[in-house]
């Protein structure tokens, strides 16, 4: 099982990371397994990107693997806008997988979860 890590850390916190993860890019020494994941500073942070909605439009992708953008949208019973619009921030988040396809009235973008979970871990 794949489970994407959202953390919430403060602004110090996060920078102290990147910046021992840059220097241990220069070492030649074995270097540790870093966990991916994504950060934000605050739980509001979190329900501003991943809304009720958008985890609802991952689900469906997760779970249905739809053929297209418009199959999405009409298994949530939403409009093709507003799901194409979720379904790129969640590409962007990196929870899912946008590849180009071939559909009846031409090129579609096929949707893959990235993930089969979420944790949310508060740091």
């Amino acid at each position: 099982m794949k489970t994407m890590k959202i953390e919430i850390q403060n602004k110090k916190e996060a920078n102290e990371q990147l910046l021992v993860m840059a220097k241990s890019f220069g070492r030649k020494k074995k270097k540790k397994k870093v966990e991916s994941g994504t950060y934000f500073e605050s739980l509001a942070a979190v329900r501003k990107v991943l809304t009720d909605k958008r985890l609802e439009v991952w689900r469906t992708i997760r779970d249905h693997e739809p053929k297209s953008i418009t199959d999405l949208a009409k298994r949530l019973g939403r409009e093709f806008r507003a799901v194409h619009r979720d379904v790129i921030l969640l590409w962007k988040i990196g929870l899912i997988e946008l590849n180009e396809g071939q559909g009846k009235r031409g090129k579609t973008q096929q949707m893959k979860s990235n993930y089969d979970e979420l944790l949310l871990a508060v740091g």
